[in-house]
This record gives C-alpha cells, sequence and structure tokens, in this order.
C-alpha cells in the first residue's frame, strides 16, 4: 500500500501496571467504546487537559480587568491589546508546533506550552505586588502586566495544537480518534466553565494577587503529571526530517504491523 494508508503504531514507554500495556486505544473489536475508559493514558491525558484549562482559561479576564481598573480609557484600551498580543504570539507558537512536533517530540513542546501557565501566574503575582506599592499606577508596570500575554499565546497555540496530534498518537490504527478527540475536546470545555466561575470567585474573596498565586499552583498539577506520567507518544517508526518537509518509514516493520492490524 501507499505511505498515506500506512497506520501509524505509537510505541510508548509509560504503563500503569495494573491497566493493559499499550500505546493506544485498544483496537475495535465490538465493545471499543468501553475500553477506551480502561486505556491509562488516555485518561490521564483527559484529567490533563481538563486541568489545564481549569487553571488557565481564567486568567485572561483577571489580567484585563486588573489592567482596566483604575486606568479609565486606557484599561479599555490595554485590556483590548490583551487579546491582541496572545493571538500573535498563539499563531506564531501553533506554527511552530506543526513544523518541530515530528522533529523533535511531542512531549518537550507540550511541557513548554504547560509550563508557560505557572510561570505566567509567577510574573503576574510579583508585578501586581509591585504595583500595590503606587497610588498610581505607572505606564510601565501596565505594559509589562499586558507583556505576559505573550506567555497565554504560547501555552495557547501549544495545547491547542499538541493535544490534537497527542490524541492522534494515542488512538492511532484504532478507527476511534474522533471519539477520543471529543473526550479530550470536553474535558477542556468543562474545565474552561468551572475556571470562569473560580478564578471570578477567588478575585472577590481573595484578590487578583492571591488568585494568580492559587491559580499558579494549580497549573503545576497539569505539568506534573504530564512529565511523569505520560512518555513520548510520536511513532518511534516514524522519522521527519529536519526541513519538516518529508517523512521516511520502516516499511516493513509497519507493514508487519499493519498485518497485525487487520
Amino acid at each position: 500500500s501507499s505511505n498515506s494508508n500506512t497506520p501509524i503504531d505509537p510505541q510508548s514507554s509509560f504503563d500503569f501496571v495494573f491497566l493493559p500495556s499499550s500505546s493506544t486505544v485498544p483496537k475495535d473489536d465490538g465493545n471499543t467504546t468501553s475500553r477506551i475508559f480502561q486505556h491509562s493514558k488516555l485518561l490521564i491525558f483527559v484529567f490533563i487537559c481538563f486541568t489545564f484549562h481549569l487553571s488557565n482559561a481564567t486568567i485572561l479576564p483577571l489580567v484585563m480587568q486588573a489592567l482596566a481598573v483604575g486606568n479609565g480609557r486606557t484599561g479599555i484600551l490595554l485590556s483590548g491589546l490583551c487579546i491582541i498580543v496572545a493571538q500573535v504570539f498563539m499563531v506564531m507558537s501553533a506554527s511552530i508546533c506543526g513544523k518541530y512536533s515530528g522533529v523533535h517530540g511531542r512531549k518537550p513542546l507540550f511541557l513548554i506550552g504547560i509550563l508557560a501557565v505557572p510561570l505566567r501566574c509567577a510574573i503576574l503575582t510579583l508585578l501586581l505586588h509591585i504595583k500595590e506599592g503606587y497610588n498610581e499606577t505607572p505606564a510601565f508596570l501596565n505594559v509589562l502586566i499586558l507583556s505576559t500575554q505573550a506567555l497565554d499565546g504560547v501555552g495557547a497555540g501549544v495545547f491547542g495544537t499538541m493535544y490534537v496530534l497527542v490524541t492522534s498518537d494515542i488512538s492511532g490504527g484504532t478507527g476511534r480518534f474522533s471519539f477520543t478527540l471529543g473526550l479530550t475536546t470536553t474535558a477542556m470545555s468543562i474545565g474552561s466553565t468551572i475556571s470562569g466561575y473560580l478564578g471570578q470567585a477567588l478575585a472577590q474573596d481573595d484578590g487578583y494577587r492571591e488568585a494568580f498565586i492559587i491559580l499558579g499552583h494549580m497549573a503545576l498539577i497539569p505539568a506534573i503529571l504530564y512529565f511523569f506520567c505520560m512518555s513520548e507518544t510520536l511513532p518511534e517508526k516514524t522519522k521527519q526530517l529536519t526541513d519538516g518537509k518529508a517523512e521516511e518509514y520502516d516499511q516493513s516493520e509497519l507493514g508487519r504491523k499493519y498485518k497485525e492490524l487487520i
């Protein structure tokens, strides 16, 4: 068969011992849907998607509010620029991930995107602490707070690109990619919804600085889980050239795997 019809067979080095050892969701055998929920790597990844958005989704509204309060019309302008800055860096980050994720693997890039959130919260906490020392916020401090949106774009761009690729790696060869992607996307949506309420409640009860401290600690959860519990999901038998334009496969090995799948 041609390369376009050759399935990818990811091989992973980590699996919980109390669940079946497999790097992909089980092949369709008439009861695949129920067996999907027994797959340790997928369940961990779904939880990572949930916790990432639980901590990250509310940060942008809080930053916009922190800039708008007490700054009049300038605050409204800065709030709008928050979105623009984040979108610019998100596009660039997504482009980089698309080009290099097949060369350097999924895990290093994914960790960069996840760790951008706690780093961003730490910087915001420091800047808001400095801001409390001024009766009127100086312009340079507002610009520094605005610049943290670059990390928002990095996190969103990397995660938005890589979670689809990792989901594809996990479900490769099973015919259940859409269902698996639906699980991860649903987890992200639920996390984002809860995050909106959680962030506003923290800001109202404890203040913006304390809210960023709590959210920053929460953002470490998906980073720790991904580092320790998720191995590299990029197929070992796939070698992508460093120019990002072509791929070479071990045809004999993939042919043997394909015969095993069918």
